[in-house]
């Protein structure tokens, strides 16, 4: 595949290149759910953004929840 294929299934996915290619992830920075997280974010159209916000405080509710027991 060319290389910006690979970058285009690398930015989709949220996967490094280097763990397409060789299976070893790179070290994260602590900001790197942000970068992750960002096209996908920014796909959202004003009138979802309450829907979204509301889905990701359910799951961080529920994942605080599991860390608890």
């Amino acid at each position: 595949m060319s290389v910006p294929t690979l970058c285009r299934i690398a930015t989709t996915l949220s996967l490094s290149t280097d763990y397409i290619l060789f299976g070893k992830q790179e070290k994260k920075d602590k900001f790197w759910a942000f970068k992750a997280l960002s096209p996908m974010i920014e796909s959202v159209t004003p009138s979802q953004l309450p829907y979204l916000e509301s889905v990701l405080k359910a799951v961080i509710s529920a994942m605080n929840h599991k860390d608890d027991k």
